[in-house]
């Protein structure tokens, strides 16, 4: 599921008066004047079989969560596909880099996620059943691909120095 915000010039959320201006995000999001929040979730029934195949097969199971998480991603990138935005940033979800994972309790509540997807959020911020993702995509600029060169850690980033990189196509 996903609901398109306006996003102000200095980065807030107008529908929810929530401010994006983070280290992280003022590079990435400078620039758009929408926001995109997306909701997706492989919902309770993986993660019963993940904690069933535990209580049997550890290794299996770290294996199957891994594969879980991989496929969110997956279905992610292709449901992006069907939205056919043409200027765009990549993904970007509360709890990575410097973006508060407190974030998620407003956009959960903003998306009704319990209602649409039956995804809950502890009070810690994080969602039941696990395998889920609330993230955002500034809609405006150019950045739909992972890249180093749009990576605000482009100077700094030890992976990038010894030729790696912290993404998979």
């Amino acid at each position: 599921m996903h609901q398109i915000c306006t996003l102000t010039d200095d980065l807030v959320i107008q529908e929810l008066n929530i401010s994006l201006l983070f280290d992280d995000t003022k590079y990435y999001l400078q620039g758009c004047h929408h926001v995109m929040l997306i909701g997706a979730t492989l919902g309770i029934d993986v993660e019963r079989r993940i904690k069933y195949t535990s209580k049997i097969n550890m290794s299996k199971a770290v294996i199957m969560d891994a594969i879980a998480s991989s496929y969110l991603e997956y279905a992610l990138d292709e449901y992006e596909k069907t939205l056919d935005l043409k200027d765009r940033t990549f993904r970007f979800a509360p709890g990575y880099g410097d973006v508060p994972v407190s974030l998620n309790k407003e956009f959960y509540k903003y998306l009704n996620m319990y209602k649409y997807l039956g995804v809950t959020l502890t009070e810690s911020g994080f969602f039941v059943p696990q395998k889920t993702m609330l993230c955002f995509i500034g809609i405006g600029k150019d950045h739909k691909h992972k890249e180093c060169g749009h990576c605000i850690r482009k100077d700094t980033c030890s992976l990038r120095k010894d030729n790696k990189r912290c993404w998979i196509d």
